[in-house]
């Protein structure tokens, strides 16, 4: 496999299992495991894993290899606060720059297709998150948004892993109450709606870590 390639296969499939929690905060990584794992040298891994460490998804263990990325109550804080921002001014661009076709096609996120567990609403989730900065018609603030809601769904799936099962309706009417602004072209109603909606995950999400006696 051509060397670039095989960097950025490793650092996709890596980050997937990262996002996605198959691999576990505070878990270890060793290169030669990896290069065994991919079969390929160490050099690819090596890259790959410079890659998440810069997207702080990757610790480096000195002498020891890499770490998983705790979760820590700050850095939770500082991405949603960060979320919240870039999402606010992609939903209010959205509002003013997205064809009604398009804004018409976010009714598929106004219901989930099956009863809602964790395995079909993260990606729901995800996904309806990631419509809304796309049709901001800035691409450049897409990009970091879809980042950052990618990071968010690891979050979630360890706050979910703290708790019994949820009722999903709360997260379904605010996010038909985004719909309607965004459809009706109530740009400041729909920001200040994914602000509040973005505001109450984190509150959640922050009290499962504390009491899970995450590192704050």
């Amino acid at each position: 496999m051509d060397q670039q390639l095989a960097r950025d296969e490793i650092y996709r499939r890596l980050r997937a299992d990262i996002i996605a929690c198959r691999l576990p905060p505070g878990s270890e990584l060793r290169e030669g495991d990896l290069a065994e794992r991919f079969d390929v040298s160490k050099s690819p891994v090596r890259d790959a894993l410079h890659r998440l460490e810069v997207e702080r998804l990757v610790c480096v263990l000195p002498r020891r290899g890499y770490r998983i990325a705790p979760i820590s109550i700050n850095d939770a804080r500082e991405l949603l606060e960060f979320r919240s921002i870039v999402e606010q001014a992609c939903a209010v661009r959205a509002a003013d720059v997205a064809s009604d076709v398009d804004l018409k096609k976010l009714d598929r996120f106004r219901d989930l297709p099956a009863k809602a567990t964790e395995d079909n609403f993260v990606p729901y989730n995800r996904a309806f998150h990631e419509a809304i900065t796309g049709l901001s018609g800035n691409q450049r603030m897409a990009d970091y948004s879809r980042d950052l809601v990618e990071q968010y769904a690891r979050l979630v799936r360890v706050s979910i892993s703290m708790t019994p099962p949820r009722d999903y309706d709360e997260f379904l009417r605010e996010h038909r109450e985004i719909i309607d602004a965004l459809q009706a072209r109530d740009g400041r109603r729909a920001a200040r709606l994914v602000g509040a909606h973005i505001e109450r995950g984190q509150k959640r999400i922050i009290a499962m870590l504390a009491r899970a006696q995450i590192v704050p």
